[in-house]
């Protein structure tokens, strides 16, 4: 069994007093035989030293990312930090980082970080926890099927890093009090633990019930659909292509769609995405808009409520939910601290891009990579 405890401050002036915070608010004392921490920083408490001072201080490895907000239950801010901390005797954790990850070294990189960690423990992992690094030249999807092939698809749920303003630049992902901006980390979790993994995107009223199937990709670039130009389908379909349009993926076999994004369309009129689509697998556009944030947000806790899992919540919502959100960006937290109220602990921060497994048709998890979603890994 796996217990948790959270840890939050805002405090961001003086190291030391940053420190002894959230010293101050874990019961050490209380630690079973194996733990370890993962941070979700505002970038500011790296660049000021507190995100090494504190791990300096941890007695157990630290792993995480840098995001846009962060929530538990001592409060939320998008100038916070929260350190949770995970914690068993009949479970073990192994951690690793790779190496800066190019397009040319990231799958044996994430090869060799996985085995590594993998050889520390026990046995294989029950599920895995991942933090990958906002890349240019490197989709999201590819180093979660690189993770996937290295594991042999072992279950992985986790996030991109993000920073306060959608800049590469203040992306980072943690280790042990050490970050880089394009590295990848993973928390290995061994023993009898069964976390069950929720991902919801957007109201099935917001999914235009058409669908067009792709029938010209590279995998991550889509060129043609139903026989024609992407941007000739979309204006067939009376809708202007751009980057803030969500793409409901149905990949064959699979139980439920994957949204992704849109992240550029080249000089050729193709459009890079979020994921993998391939040929043959149909889409459909979808709609974000406040509303649909918010029904999604409670339908996730809703079903996280459901699952009878009440040792601790782990959540990554999208950080495009967060933005669009404004001027009240805080809603979907505060909807969300509300439902969960003084229940399990939990602890929540916006992601540059989600990693959740779902389920195939025949029920088994299939590793995916996702955009607008709101992610959870409750056990």
């Amino acid at each position: 069994m796996i217990t948790m405890q959270t840890a939050y401050t805002t405090e961001i002036d003086e190291v030391d007093a940053a420190v002894e915070a959230i010293l101050s608010r874990l019961d050490l004392g209380a630690l079973k035989k194996n733990s370890v921490g993962i941070l979700n920083v505002c970038p500011d408490f790296i660049d000021c030293g507190i995100v090494r001072a504190l791990c300096a201080r941890l007695p157990f490895d630290v792993v995480g990312m840098t995001t846009m907000a962060v929530a538990c239950k001592e409060g939320h801010s998008m100038y916070g930090l929260c350190l949770t901390v995970l914690s068993g005797d009949d479970v073990a954790f192994a951690t690793a980082i790779t190496r800066p990850l190019t397009r040319g070294n990231y799958e044996e990189e994430i090869d060799s970080a996985y085995n590594r960690t993998r050889d520390v423990l026990p046995g294989d992992p029950a599920f895995i926890i991942s933090f990958l690094p906002y890349m240019r030249d490197v989709n999201g999807a590819e180093l979660v099927k690189s993770l996937s092939a290295a594991c042999n698809d072992i279950p992985v749920w986790g996030s991109m890093s993000i920073g306060l303003d959608m800049s590469f630049e203040q992306c980072r992902i943690i280790h042990n009090g050490e970050a880089e901006q394009f590295a990848l980390a993973v928390l290995l979790v061994y023993g009898p633990v069964e976390p069950d993994f929720i991902v919801t995107s957007l109201p099935e009223r917001n999914i235009r019930e058409s669908r067009g199937m792709i029938t010209e990709s590279d995998g991550y670039t889509v060129k043609s659909v139903n026989g024609m130009p992407i941007l000739s389908y979309f204006a067939d379909i009376g809708i202007t292509l751009h980057l803030s349009v969500p793409l409901m993926v149905y990949y064959e076999g699979a139980s439920k769609p994957v949204t992704l994004g849109i992240f550029a369309v080249d000089d050729d009129g193709n459009a890079l995405c979020g994921g993998y689509i391939p040929e043959g697998a149909y889409i459909a556009v979808g709609v974000l808009d406040p509303e649909g944030i918010m029904e999604t947000a409670k339908e996730s806790v809703n079903k996280l409520l459901r699952s009878g899992r009440k040792n601790g919540i782990l959540m990554y919502p999208c950080v495009s939910r967060y933005l669009m959100l404004a001027p009240n960006q805080d809603s979907e937290i505060q909807c969300v601290s509300a439902m969960l109220g003084d229940g399990a602990p939990y602890m929540l921060g916006y992601s540059g891009g989600e990693v959740c497994p779902v389920r195939n048709a025949d029920g088994k998890w299939r590793n995916c990579f996702h955009n607008y979603t709101f992610s959870v890994c409750v056990f």
